[in-house]
């Protein structure tokens, strides 16, 4: 493959200076429409594609982006935590190279200082709380922001793409119940960002339907096995355990697995346990682990466009999108072939 056609073999090859090429091509200068026309004929000929660095920097831009991870004291997530967050920023970032801008990952830690500094373009929030910090801190430097999942009380105009987690909570909720669950524990963070409130509203409203008492173990701090192993332990220990739970996150799903483990509780016969999201640990987990698959790639992609959508200044057609999310039954929920199929509690 030979090497790209620089602006100077254009200029060459149209008998001009890189000055008028540059004005051609950028739609700038004072130049002929006939003296334009013919320098971006001869730049299609030759297969000049100009640099969207080089594009930035004419338009005060530097082509950086960057994926931000919200979240507080009290709730807190690390990119190399979760399959979810790797394939979120592989779908955003395979769209910015193909349209030319770096994306770079960033970790605040809480010190929001970190971000003043940056010459960003633009930037994707992932997770944003209530009254988001990063939002707000972007936001009044007039960088343009997409999140991934709405800030919750957020301003109508704000961006955002998510997935639709009343319908995906429903879907796994009805799923539990359809291999014999008959009490449903949810273990969820706080109710902070919008994916944790969505959910905790459908587990809700779906257990008032069902005449179920809410059985909900909230979890504070680092999101992790440990923390979900001990919420599910107490669960199990309770009086009146539950015989289905679903975590919405799926280390805290596999954090259940354990605990039916430790206990000597039979998944799927005793104990039907979802998570959400899916991820190779679900996948590899013994039994493996059904989920709520939510797309990530997808969200990436879709907010990454939504973004430079925003930085050329154009309005967007559509300010939010919802992106469907799918059950993936598996073993933790559904017999393996050779095994009984898993019965319902007895009920007195």
């Amino acid at each position: 493959m030979g090497r790209p056609v620089g602006i100077k073999t254009v200029a060459a090859a149209a008998g001009v200076s890189t000055t008028t090429v540059s004005h051609a091509l950028n739609g700038k200068g004072r130049i002929s429409e006939e003296t334009r026309r013919h320098v971006r004929e001869v730049a299609e000929r030759l297969g000049y594609q100009p640099s969207a660095m080089a594009r930035g920097l004419a338009g005060g831009r530097t082509g950086m982006l960057a994926v931000v991870i919200s979240g507080t004291e009290d709730f807190s997530l690390q990119v190399g935590d979760f399959d979810y967050f790797l394939q979120l920023m592989n779908g955003a970032a395979s769209a910015a190279l193909q349209r030319g801008f770096s994306l770079t990952m960033l970790q605040t830690d809480g010190d929001m200082q970190v971000l003043d500094g940056l010459p960003l373009d633009g930037a994707i929030v992932i997770d944003p709380v209530a009254g988001d910090q990063i939002v707000e801190r972007l936001t009044a430097r007039k960088v343009p922001v997409v999140t991934t999942g709405r800030v919750i009380d957020g301003p109508p105009e704000a961006c955002w793409v998510d997935n639709d987690h009343v319908a995906g909570t429903r879907d796994v909720l009805d799923h539990l119940a359809a291999a014999g669950a008959t009490r449903v524990a949810l273990i969820a963070p706080p109710p902070l960002s919008s994916y944790a409130f969505d959910a905790r509203n459908a587990y809700v409203d779906w257990c008032s339907e069902r005449g179920q008492a809410p059985v909900i173990a909230e979890l504070t701090g680092h999101m992790s096995e440990g923390a979900a192993f001990a919420a599910a332990m107490e669960l199990l220990e309770s009086p009146d355990p539950p015989d289905g739970i679903y975590a919405t996150l799926d280390r805290l799903a596999l954090g259940a697995l354990l605990a039916a483990e430790a206990r000597g509780v039979d998944v799927p016969h005793d104990l039907r346990i979802a998570g959400c999201t899916d991820s190779e640990a679900a996948r590899q987990a013994r039994p493996t682990l059904t989920a709520l698959s939510l797309d990530p790639d997808r969200l990436g992609r879709e907010a990454l466009e939504l973004l430079l959508t925003l930085i050329e200044d154009d309005e967007p057609a559509e300010r939010h999108a919802l992106i469907p999310a799918l059950v993936i039954p598996r073993a933790s929920t559904v017999a393996e072939p050779g095994r009984p199929a898993p019965r319902p509690r007895a009920t007195t």
